[in-house]
């Protein structure tokens, strides 16, 4: 039976034009698909390039914050910075391939850019102490110094001196020693010579006065015979004083030589025990300031230390506690001789680059570091900016 003409439609066969159109549809969306995959293989190895892998695209520089504290940081008469501290950050970075980008400070807004994460680092005269590190990471310790103890030399001198001299505690105990000794002295022939002679009377304060007198004369060699032992016992007090006050004359005199000249030949204060009997200067938020701090010393806060060599020189301070070689620097720049800083150091200070905690540049910094200390370069820039190898 012939089929229905409705139902065999649907297989008939394609005609020969709609078949080269599906063919032609067909190799063009391979085409389009092929040329997909070229273009996402050529961009992932130009993106990858874009973002620095493999790529010559420079690091980003280290902004490392700083502060003008000569010899370690300052700026030079072409504006740059330099010290140091400066020389030690910028050999640092050189090796690790690193350019810097320094951004001046306060010390305390230093440290708390570095706290914040605000720079890189800090660099300049910071010490590291204990409360610093309880807030920040260091390197290792590029260089060790103390505090240092500045003075007036001209402070007090001459006769005023002398005169002050005359009412320390060192020159009445030698006084003291002194008037003890021929107080035994006259106390020994006094008892040999009461009730034989005259000049030595029975009644105890009178004798003993005589006696202390007798000794006197005796021992400083006056001779003015008003008083002489005659019994055999005081004759032998007396020869055995006129023997043994010769040593003691040359002892004594010595002692109160020294008590009256000693802070004439030098400052009156000579460590940090003196410091108690005097208004200390000190610089603000600085490691001087803690210290005299915690030593219970009287101090005096001046926002720079050549405000507190002034403050020394007109005599509203004794004496100014700082960072020794940066003492050492402004009294030798600015001030010409006119400020002495004492040769003794006042425990010990280590200076290092203050980081943020955990920061990924302090183990390549600290290896950059150590082999720079060991360098020639090292040596050069301590000659240049403090004068010796």
């Amino acid at each position: 039976m012939p089929l229905n003409p409705a139902i065999r439609a649907p297989y008939e066969p394609i005609n020969p034009a709609q078949n080269k159109e599906i063919f032609l549809l067909m190799r063009h969306a391979l085409g389009l698909f092929a040329l997909c995959l070229a273009t996402l293989f050529m961009a992932a190895p130009l993106a990858a390039q874009q973002t620095g892998e493999g790529g010559d695209e420079a690091p980003a520089p280290l902004v490392i914050a700083t502060k003008n504290a000569p010899p370690f940081a300052f700026m030079d008469t072409n504006g740059e910075w330099t010290g140091i501290a400066i020389d030690a950050v910028t050999a640092i970075a050189r090796d690790i391939g690193r350019e810097v980008e320094w951004r001046e400070d306060t010390l305390q807004g230093m440290l708390d850019a570095v706290e914040a994460g605000e720079v890189d680092a800090a660099a300049a005269a910071i010490s590291i102490t204990h409360a610093r590190e309880s807030k920040l990471d260091f390197t290792f310790p590029y260089y060790t110094t103390g505090l240092g103890i500045a003075v007036d030399p001209e402070a007090g001198g001459g006769w005023l001196r002398v005169l002050r001299n005359l009412f320390t505690w060192q020159f009445a105990a030698a006084i003291a020693t002194l008037s003890g000794v021929l107080l035994i002295a006259g106390a020994a022939v006094w008892l040999f010579e009461r009730g034989r002679n005259e000049e030595f009377p029975r009644d105890p304060a009178q004798g003993l006065g005589d006696g202390f007198w007798w000794a006197a004369v005796t021992m400083t060699t006056v001779g003015y015979g008003d008083k002489s032992p005659r019994t055999l016992g005081g004759r032998i007090v007396g020869l055995i004083w006129m023997l043994t006050a010769m040593l003691i004359v040359a002892s004594f005199t010595a002692a109160i030589a020294a008590a009256l000249t000693v802070g004439s030949l030098g400052h009156r204060i000579q460590g940090v025990g003196d410091l108690r009997d005097y208004r200390v200067g000190v610089v603000s938020d600085t490691t001087g300031a803690e210290e005299m701090r915690a030593r219970g010393m009287r101090t005096g806060r001046f926002e720079t230390v050549n405000d507190a060599f002034d403050a020394l020189l007109a005599g509203r301070v004794g004496a100014v506690v700082y960072d020794k070689p940066l003492m050492q620097w402004v009294a030798m720049q600015d001030y010409d001789g006119e400020i002495a800083i004492l040769e003794n150091a006042i425990g010990r200070q280590d200076y290092g680059i203050a980081l943020p905690t955990d920061s990924p540049l302090r183990e390549p910094m600290n290896r950059s570091l150590l082999t720079y200390l060991r360098s020639d370069d090292w040596n050069r820039v301590q000659n240049r900016h403090l004068g010796r190898e």
